[in-house]
């Protein structure tokens, strides 16, 4: 069903919530206070911070990486920072995001903001108890801010929902030329929290704001798509492991793990050929095979000697796989008991275009 038009509605002035207090009270409260009403067909976007803060989820903010690694199922990326460690995870919560969605932004008392562990009962919990204040029928969806691969900048999507139709799968509908839709799943629940993020946003502290005009994507408390069903995973899951990560792990180096901290992260910021080479003879050695590695100053050969050829091939082959995960690429000889590794940068084949060039 097509939507004529659409408008988002911002709930300001809210008063700070605190651990305990009653969030469906308080927001019947400011929509009262703010001459505003809840309508059939209305869909009320909350900011999960101030779900969080109403649970009491707060945490010490002195060791953020081990609360990160606490409050993930899995780390999907790690990279060094100029002051820590940022990972990709799979939070707890249920999406893959950086830092497993833990926040210090309008938080008071330098604590950090945790995220309901069932984002999903947390909306609709607040949407039963709301639904018993105001005669209207419409949904709940709590939203989170996260950064998405390939797009630049952050935008927010549907954490939790209650009582939304968030997905519109339009597979096997014909489009406007008459030909089947094979893949097209709209993802509703994400497009309406970004939407309300429009007249949201951290710095002018308005955490609801009321989405009208899609009446017909509205169900009953608990009903609709959960939001953890808005994450791919399993088969579905292309990117279930980063670049390096991916390597790192098939060579017994599995992300977020002591050993991964062991041999080293790689950095944002740029690095020498040396610090990259360095890191794959560590990630080669990791088996615990007896073979000795001269390292040249500049990191473009590598000499590796042993006087087992089994350890001496097996540490050649995981060395040529890691430096591929540093995106290097490398020419090998062998004399005797030793091999000489000479390391070049890696250069990525162009993909051919369809039917020529542009012009």
């Amino acid at each position: 069903m097509a939507t004529t038009e659409l408008r988002v509605i911002p709930l300001g002035g809210l008063p700070e919530i605190v651990h305990g207090d009653d969030l469906a009270a308080v927001l019947a409260a400011g929509m009262t206070t703010a001459d505003l009403a809840l309508q059939d067909g209305d869909i009320l976007v909350v900011t999960s911070k101030i779900v969080s803060k109403a649970l009491g989820l707060h945490a010490d903010p002195t060791d953020r990486a081990s609360l990160v690694l606490a409050q993930s199922t899995s780390v999907v990326a790690e990279r060094r920072t100029p002051d820590s460690v940022t990972r990709v995870v799979a939070a707890r919560s249920g999406p893959v995001m950086a830092g497993a969605g833990i926040d210090a932004s309008n938080a008071r008392e330098e604590r950090l903001l945790l995220l309901p562990h069932d984002p999903d009962a947390a909306a609709r919990d607040l949407h039963e108890r709301l639904a018993g204040l105001v005669p209207a029928r419409f949904a709940v969806l709590l939203s989170d801010t996260s950064g998405r691969a390939w797009r630049a900048g952050l935008t927010d999507f549907a954490l939790g929902s209650s009582g939304l139709a968030g997905l519109d799968d339009l597979r096997g509908h014909a489009d406007t030329h008459g030909r089947d839709l094979a893949v097209t799943v709209r993802n509703l629940a994400d497009e309406i929290a970004s939407a309300a993020d429009l007249v949201k946003g951290k710095l002018h502290r308005v955490p609801v704001a009321i989405v009208r005009g899609l009446a017909h994507l509205v169900r009953e408390p608990g009903d609709g798509v959960p939001a953890r069903d808005l994450v791919r995973s399993g088969p579905g899951d292309w990117f279930a492991l980063g670049r390096a990560e991916a390597v790192r792990d098939a060579l017994g180096v599995p992300a977020g793990s002591e050993l991964s901290q062991q041999v080293g992260l790689e950095s944002v910021q740029p690095e020498t050929l040396l610090d990259r080479v360095a890191r794959a003879v560590r990630v080669a050695l990791c088996a615990d095979d007896e073979v000795g590695v001269d390292l040249e100053g500049s990191g473009e050969l590598v000499t590796l000697s042993a006087g087992d050829p089994m350890a001496l091939g097996r540490v050649w082959a995981r060395l040529e796989v890691a430096l591929a995960g540093e995106r290097l690429g490398c020419e090998a000889s062998r004399a005797g008991t030793a091999v000489t590794v000479r390391v070049r940068e890696r250069t990525l084949p162009v993909v051919p275009t369809a039917g020529g060039s542009a012009g």
